[in-house]
This record gives C-alpha cells, structure tokens and sequence, in this order.
C-alpha cells in the first residue's frame, strides 16, 4: 500500500507510514534550516558582521534555490498555453518591456497581460516559491505613460536551462520581437 502526500506542492509517495512521516520530517528539517541560514544572512547583512560572516552568508543564501527538477516540471506542468509563452520569452529574452510581451501573447492592453503574469504568480505560490523568484517586474513612466519591463530569475533561468527549457516547448517564432 503506497501513501501519496504532498509538500510545498510537491506531490511524494511512500511504501509505510513510517517513511512518509520520516520523508515529511525532512522535508519540514530542511525548510526550518533554509529559513534559519536566510535569517542569518539578513542579521549578518545589517549588522555589519565581519567581512567573512557576511560573504559565507551571502553566498548560502545564493545557494538556495525553490527550483528542483521535479517542482520545475510540476510547475511548468500546471501553466496554460500564454503562461508557457510568456516564460519562454522571458525565459530567450532575459529581459522584455510590456509591449513585447504584448505583442508575442497578442493581447490587448496591460490588464490582459496582468491576467496572464498573475496564473503564473498563483502557479508559483501554489508550490510556495514567491513570484519574485521566477520574474520581476518594474514601472516607469515616460512621457506620462506607464511602461514595465519584466526580468526572469536568475534561479529559474538556472533551472529552466538545466531541464533544456523552453526549447521544448514551441513557441512561434513570428512572435518573438527581434532583440
């Protein structure tokens, strides 16, 4: 009899309830411990630590990462068509304004386009990784209209690579402005 559990999205099935409570007791060890060391690294970044502390700080905490293969592919599994492409954009592009990710998802104005990076954003929380670590976005204004540019995670570009992402998955080349 096989027990199937889920943690931080993540869908694990075990052989006896005894290695699911030893699997779920890791899993837990491993997130306090995760949150302990950026704690530390944000203690040690304002209080001026030695110089040492705060690089072995900083660089645990760029060590961290919400992205494994299987939560990358759980992920990716549960976004619809326009979510898919907006990644795999941000994903070629590193870097792309409103209007570019408008143009590619042909849709209509911003509130269209908030509709698609927000699926993505509740796919994201869904598996308790926050929105920031798959893409960032800043406003501005120029002439009194408002613009954003989106930037993709580095973590998630890491991973997105690492699973041969998006080249897998197609998107038309049509769509994609020219850098």
């Amino acid at each position: 009899m096989s027990i199937r559990f889920k943690y931080g999205g993540v869908a694990f099935t075990a052989d006896t309830p005894e290695e699911a409570a030893q699997t779920m007791a890791l899993l837990k060890k491993k997130d306090e411990e995760a949150a302990l060391a950026r704690a530390r690294s944000r203690f040690l970044a304002y209080s001026g630590g030695s110089l040492s502390e705060r690089l072995d700080a900083k660089l645990a905490e760029e060590a961290e990462t919400p992205w494994r293969p299987e939560v990358f592919l759980t992920f990716i599994e549960h976004l619809g068509e326009s979510q898919l492409a907006a990644l795999a954009l941000l994903a070629n592009r590193h870097r792309v304004t409103d209007e570019e990710l408008r143009d590619a998802l042909n849709v209509p104005g911003n509130q269209a386009l908030a509709g698609v990076l927000s699926g993505i954003s509740k796919q994201a929380a869904a598996l308790n990784i926050p929105a920031r670590e798959v893409f960032s976005f800043e406003n501005f204004r120029n002439a009194g209209t408002r613009r954003s540019t989106y930037t993709v995670a580095e973590k998630f570009l890491d991973i997105a690579e690492q699973m041969n992402w998006p080249e897998s998955h197609q998107l038309d080349p049509e769509a994609i402005p020219p850098k």
